[in-house]
């Protein structure tokens, strides 16, 4: 497929697993926080999500734009366009798989007596799995059809 190749396919997924390792970092950190001033597993259970989205956010940003400076192909339009192909796709399977999942299977870990940062970790692993079989199926069918590559 034109454009696709295994360094820009490494580049893709090392960029989504490195926004995972920000969300791994934010999900269990501020679910941790919310659980010292509450034990309502609903306000823990969302805190989660908002910590996932935090730290996944970033630390994604951070590793597209260092692969886009090694590769020489840093540009502000570039980024740009990245990001409008990108976001939009990923927010949808965020807020329609990745979050319900997470606020699901954490909420019913919680409830099955985990403690907080396995439940919320073992929720995002299954999670994610989900968001990167999915991202990834929608990288091949942009590629395919619209010549666009992430």
């Amino acid at each position: 497929m034109k454009g696709i190749n295994k360094r820009n396919t490494l580049n893709f997924n090392k960029e989504i697993f490195f926004g995972e390792i920000g969300a791994l970092i934010g999900t269990p950190s501020i679910s941790y926080l919310v659980s010292l001033f509450t034990s309502a597993v609903k306000y823990i259970s969302f805190a989660a999500v908002v910590g996932g989205l935090m730290g996944q956010a970033v630390f994604w940003m951070y590793m597209r734009i260092y692969d886009k400076k090694v590769d020489k192909n840093m540009s502000v339009k570039g980024l740009a366009e990245d990001i409008i192909y990108f976001t939009p796709v990923a927010f949808l399977i965020a807020i329609l798989v990745y979050y319900p999942t997470l606020f699901f299977a954490s909420e019913y870990l919680l409830n099955d007596q985990y403690k907080v940062v396995w439940a919320v970790i073992s929720s995002q692993i299954l999670a994610f799995s989900f968001f990167l079989i999915l991202i990834n199926i929608y990288r091949y069918f942009l590629a395919k059809y619209y010549g666009k590559v992430l």
